[in-house]
């Protein structure tokens, strides 16, 4: 959820097994409340369908043992470990281009909706792709929840661009809305925000993004945004110095509550191992709902991870059960 990642600040909160079970007021901050697609396509499935295809057409085969080596990877990233695995008699970029006509023209109307944190994977896999570089899986570890200048100073630095952070900045604006607007809501945080506004524990937002990004993302979801009490974006707020892993924006999310909570009462809900680091170092609880690629030890800093917000059960943390 890079760029629209929250966190929920949950005052007098506990875990299960460090609360006593007497009623508590509760005052949370913030979600994040977007990320994995609603699509009831697998794209997985999609992106196996098409690449069994485009290799058919080479007389080779695509097998499941090549699929579990490029399953997570950006496209251009996967192209070239198809093109050299099966000896295809074209290029990375060739084949990378075949794939998105072929993913159009077989699945018109499959368009499952991007989380940012792929939105933000595709445009940087576009962007670094006119010079000829690659955006790879560690280079992603690296920038998830980062702001955006920090984002594009590591990925000009890692990559060895021939361009500025600043001048790497304008190019993500320049495309970001197309992106950025297609974004879908994670599963179960439409329910949790409702939830936590309906039986009255404040809530807010933290995100990394500048206002204008947030404001993209947001534009399908006014209804729900609506339900945070604010919203504080860490890459156009004055207020957040650095980002994360350091604590700024959790920090000065939580004191813009009209009754500011202590940071050890405050819950924060992340995707992003640097927005794990940083709700820690405020000293807040942290619960994570990571990429399933990200590695266990990626998540130990975690209070609480999840494979889904579905599963998240409030009571847990002193707040009111669903």
């Amino acid at each position: 959820m890079i760029g629209l990642t929250a966190a929920i600040l949950v005052k007098d909160s506990r875990c299960q097994k460090e609360r006593n079970h007497s009623n508590r007021e509760v005052e949370v901050l913030c979600p994040w409340v977007t990320a994995y697609s609603t699509s009831p396509w697998d794209t997985e499935k999609l992106y196996f369908q098409v690449n069994k295809e485009i290799c058919e057409g080479f007389s080779r085969e695509y097998d499941s043992d090549l699929r579990e080596r490029v399953m997570g990877m950006f496209g251009i990233e996967a192209a070239g470990i198809h093109v050299e695995a099966l000896g295809l008699p074209l290029s990375a970029s060739e084949y990378h281009a075949t794939a998105k006509q072929r993913y159009r023209d077989v699945f018109p109307s499959a368009r499952p909706m991007p989380d940012s944190e792929g939105a933000y994977g595709l445009m940087f896999e576009e962007i670094v792709a006119n010079y000829g570089k690659v955006f790879s899986w560690d280079l992603k570890l690296k920038i998830m929840g980062t702001t955006e200048m920090d984002s594009a100073r590591l990925m000009v630095q890692e990559l060895d661009l021939p361009i500025s952070a600043e001048e790497f900045t304008e190019a993500v604006r320049k495309i970001h809305h197309s992106f950025l607007s297609k974004c879908s809501l994670m599963p179960g945080a439409e329910r949790l925000v409702k939830h936590l506004h309906d039986n009255g524990v404040p809530i807010a937002m933290a995100t990394s993004s500048s206002a204008e990004s947030m404001g993209i993302k947001m534009s399908a979801h006014q209804e729900l945004l609506s339900r945070f009490s604010h919203v504080v974006t860490g890459s156009s707020d004055p207020e957040v110095k650095r980002g994360k892993p350091q604590p700024d924006i959790f920090l000065v999310c939580a004191s813009r509550f009209s009754d500011p909570p202590q940071p050890e009462k405050c819950l924060v809900f992340e995707d992003a191992p640097n927005g794990v680091l940083a709700g820690r170092a405020a000293g807040m609880q942290v619960v994570m709902v990571p990429d399933h690629m990200i590695p266990p030890e990626k998540t130990e800093a975690a209070t609480l991870v999840l494979s889904s917000l579905e599963q998240f059960k409030p009571e847990l943390f002193g707040l009111p059960p669903f």
